[in-house]
């Protein structure tokens, strides 16, 4: 390969990733955080009642879904994906906030469940990209940025569950540093847990 053909594969690389743009999300978002919350859960056929109600959780300060904690990967200035991510050291009072809401979602056990989060850690709690917009660095961009906020704030563990039979995302986290800490079980499903020390989170 010649070192034209190096500097022009790197030249695309930086061109695609010039295509995405992060920005927080604003209250604005909401159905959009809600619609790619459901898509992060593989709940692809809400109907838009259940939609619109989770976008009034969204709209909400204080839940996990909120608009607060949410990130917009736009391509092309076009809105193609999303993140949820916060402090851990929130997670007990957001989500005493956000599942008697969605119970119909959840059920009544969730007081039993394993926390996903705690302090101590930054948690990445949810991840969606939409269909026609994946293999474009979107899910790699967005775990990135979850990462720096993670730095940024002074947490020392950026943490996520994954389901062990989805191979692609596991190698997408690993990729970024992640690395198998255990399991926790949410809602009944075994996840294994995927944690990246602070000092490995940024290069």
């Amino acid at each position: 390969m010649s070192i034209f053909e190096v500097l022009k594969g790197r030249l695309l690389f930086y061109i695609k990733m010039d295509r995405i743009i992060l920005q927080r999300a604003t209250a604005h978002d909401a159905r959009f955080i809600a619609e790619n919350v459901l898509r992060a859960l593989h709940i692809d056929e809400a109907d838009d009642e259940h939609i619109e109600y989770l976008a009034t959780i969204c709209c909400s300060e204080d839940t996990l879904y909120s608009w607060r904690n949410a990130t917009i990967a736009l391509y092309d200035g076009v809105p193609a994906g999303l993140m949820i991510a916060y402090d851990g050291a929130r997670y007990r009072q957001m989500r005493d906030a956000t599942f008697p809401k969605i119970r119909r979602y959840v059920g009544d056990d969730y007081n039993s469940m394993d926390d996903e989060a705690c302090a101590g850690e930054y948690y990445l709690d949810s991840l969606a990209v939409l269909p026609e917009y994946r293999r474009k660095g979107i899910a790699s961009a967005l775990i990135q940025e979850m990462l720096r906020q993670c730095h940024e704030a002074g947490i020392p563990l950026a943490t996520i569950a994954v389901d062990p039979e989805n191979d692609s995302a596991y190698r997408l986290y690993t990729l970024h540093g992640f690395r198998h800490d255990g399991q926790i079980t949410v809602f009944g499903t075994t996840y294994d847990r995927l944690v990246a020390q602070k000092t490995t989170t940024l290069q």
